[in-house]
């Protein structure tokens, strides 16, 4: 069995890298963009799963950092430090059900999009 893959960027270069990509797509969805065919948006929602799913993992990955993190952490009042878990998990709990939710739309989008002329733009 393979290992997975590991980071080679410091996750804040991530983090701001995926920040930027997101306002960049809802600016260029909110803000009357170049468009793009019902298609192309049918795929930008299973990009959206993907990367919802992608989210909910890392914040579940960061709770978990924070729960071990007790010696890293000693000095942090430990209250605080459960809250932080806490929410952590709760978001992470969130992205996942917000993933969910899109990816049972699916099928709705791709019906919207076979209904409409193929280089119909929105």
């Amino acid at each position: 069995m393979q290992d997975p893959p590991q980071l080679t960027l410091p996750p804040t270069v991530v983090a701001t890298h995926l920040r930027s990509c997101a306002e960049e797509l809802a600016a260029g969805l909110r803000c009357g963009g170049p468009g793009a065919t019902t298609a192309e948006l049918t795929d930008v929602v299973a990009q959206l799963v993907a990367g919802q799913e992608a989210i909910s993992h890392a914040l579940a990955g960061l709770a978990r950092r924070v729960e071990t993190g007790s010696e890293a952490l000693a000095a942090a009042p430990p209250l605080d430090v459960e809250v932080v878990a806490e929410v952590l998990r709760e978001a992470a709990i969130a992205a996942r059900c917000s993933a969910e939710a899109l990816d049972e739309v699916t099928p709705s989008f791709e019906c919207v999009s076979e209904s409409v002329a193929p280089d119909t733009r929105l």
